[in-house]
């Protein structure tokens, strides 16, 4: 999941008096005893901070102010059921923004994957419930957010839509020059060809996590602890998130798992199309484009997402 992916931007690696600072501000007498750099994250740059008192802390660096902004506006609005990290407080230099967030305690879904059938149903349960309840939070219009978690560029995929995306992707852009020609055309046409199927999403205006992944839940025991990183919200389809988080569909008991989730949403009053999981894959392969189609990465992560791609069409 992931494996070996270039980050997007340098580790950010403040000096000991930012942290300080950073901490004080929420912990007036607090002392640092042990500052590390968490593993994982490919653009933000999380620190976990211990205080003398055992108090755990993380302080979230990046050098893009406006989804910090995001972050912890959308944070202040969360439904009390989504497990999301309270943001302490936020703070700006030139250098960089940062955020000092609640320590949330768990394992990485990621890690947890290779549960038995019977973990795995009810660790998918507690996802699908999670993903219910981040999708009560509802918006005028589908599309992406600016800082005050309002939308400010509309956005739906529907059949027009989707195939006039994916074609922009594979006709114009980096991505043009990463994968080959006949990989080109077979994306082509299985767009083409699937397009329709968005006439199923009946999809309403609420709020997509964007990275909802392995990489992204904490889980204690079978349940999620915390859904962490949140600067790629927008408003959308719930299948962007349901593609995102089986993107990686190898794993053992992933149809466990995927029942678990379709049972937690269905029990949460989600209605999903039966053709779920193609919706899912298609509304993913729009979001796979656009990682290939990125400025940043590099042959690791471009040799994954091209691998997964080629799945999709193949499926």
């Amino acid at each position: 999941m992931k494996t070996n992916w270039e980050r997007n931007k340098p580790i950010i690696e403040p000096d000991l008096k930012s942290f300080s600072e950073i901490v004080q501000n929420d912990y007036p007498d607090g002392s640092i005893n042990t500052i590390e750099l968490l593993a994982g994250g490919l653009s933000h740059s999380n620190y976990k901070i211990e205080l003398m008192d055992g108090t755990w802390v993380v302080a979230r660096f990046t050098t893009n102010k406006k989804t910090l902004i995001l972050e912890q506006n959308l944070n202040r609005i969360l439904p009390e059921e989504v497990k999301a990290p309270r943001f302490l407080h936020i703070s700006h230099q030139p250098e960089y923004s940062v955020a000092l967030v609640e320590w949330k305690s768990g394992v990485l879904l990621r890690d947890r994957l290779t549960s038995s059938a019977n973990e795995m149903y009810a660790i998918g349960h507690s996802v699908g419930k999670q993903l219910a309840s981040l999708r009560q939070i509802t918006f005028e219009s589908q599309g992406f957010l600016d800082k005050n978690v309002k939308v400010e560029k509309p956005f739906r995929l529907t059949p027009d839509s989707f195939y006039s995306t994916i074609t922009s992707f594979i006709e114009k852009g980096p991505m043009t020059s990463r994968i080959s020609k006949s990989l080109t055309h077979r994306i082509r046409t299985f767009a083409k060809n699937h397009a329709q199927l968005f006439l199923e999403d009946k999809s309403e205006a609420r709020l997509v996590h964007g990275d909802f992944n392995g990489l992204n839940l904490l889980i204690e025991g079978t349940e999620v602890s915390a859904v962490l990183d949140w600067e790629f919200a927008f408003a959308g389809s719930i299948y962007l998130d349901i593609g995102n988080m089986i993107r990686y569909d190898h794993f053992p008991n992933m149809e466990s798992f995927e029942d678990g989730l379709l049972a937690g949403l269905r029990n949460s009053g989600v209605v999903l199309s039966p053709n779920w999981r193609k919706l899912a894959k298609l509304a993913d392969l729009v979001a796979l484009c656009s990682l290939l189609d990125s400025q940043y990465g590099g042959e690791n992560r471009f040799k994954d997402i091209t691998r997964l791609i080629e799945r999709t069409v193949e499926g």
